[in-house]
């Protein structure tokens, strides 16, 4: 069923280069924790509501000993460079907007353990990346990639990880029975046009099952992520998912 650039159900594609043109426009207008995080319609503090609550949940799961080697994929600003500065070994973000890149490598000047790449989570160029790193991150990123390339980030996330590498998946998930996608939805809040696609906690579950069987989830899935402050919606909530590969 579709109303209005809202698609119930169905499966539907989005376009990648509107996704990015999205990005990249958004982080010129803007490049805050407010337009990483898309708080706009909310509380004045509702990004750093949202930041500081998921900043504890993963600090609480990697640890806030030893120092870890991290990948960011879909890095934005380098919010996770930020909130976890106290146990970088190294960290590697990574964002296809040439924007974020720009406003995160001006936030973090000469900081030898923290490097930026502008490439896509779907066609990582690895020669530029560790082989392996203790702790993947990939935030918000799956909702912008279509079903029929999303093992390709699973597959990469496979790739930089090795047995007892750490994994922390958070994404925008649908409320109702089934998925929602926003296919050039006019957003009255965004002033544009948007695209994302709002999975249900089942389809993700099922892909982690396919994708990455070696990974066990250790936490969450069933806990949503923001209120009403923060960012809750009606029929969308962020969950999060914290893996250890076994």
């Amino acid at each position: 069923m579709e109303t209005a650039g809202r698609i119930y159900g169905d499966i539907a594609v989005i376009d990648d280069a509107n996704v990015k043109d999205f990005w990249n426009n958004n982080a010129k207008k803007d490049s805050t924790l407010k337009s990483v995080l898309l708080g706009y319609d909310f509380c004045e503090n509702s990004a750093e509501l949202h930041n500081q609550k998921e900043a504890n949940i993963v600090l609480d799961f990697i640890g806030r000993g030893r120092r870890k080697t991290i990948l960011d994929i879909g890095c934005g600003i380098g919010r996770w460079a930020y909130n976890l500065k106290s146990i970088l070994e190294r960290y590697d973000g990574i964002d296809f907007s040439w924007e974020f890149i720009k406003a995160a490598n001006n936030n973090f000047k000469d900081v030898d353990e923290i490097s930026w790449y502008c490439m896509p989570a779907t066609d990582i160029d690895k020669e530029k990346l560790l082989e392996k790193y203790d702790v993947v991150i990939a935030t918000e990123v799956s909702m912008y990639i279509n079903d029929e390339d999303l093992h390709k980030l699973y597959n990469n996330i496979n790739d930089f990880t090795q047995k007892n590498s750490l994994l922390y998946i958070q994404d925008t998930t649908s409320l109702l029975e089934t998925r929602l996608t926003l296919k050039d939805f006019d957003s009255k809040e965004l002033k544009t046009k948007y695209n994302a696609i709002y999975r249900t906690r089942k389809e993700y579950e099922t892909l982690f099952e396919k994708y990455l069987p070696e990974f066990k989830i250790t936490g969450n899935g069933t806990e949503l992520l923001l209120d009403k402050n923060s960012g809750a919606r009606d029929e969308t909530n962020a969950r999060y998912w914290c893996f250890k590969k076994e």
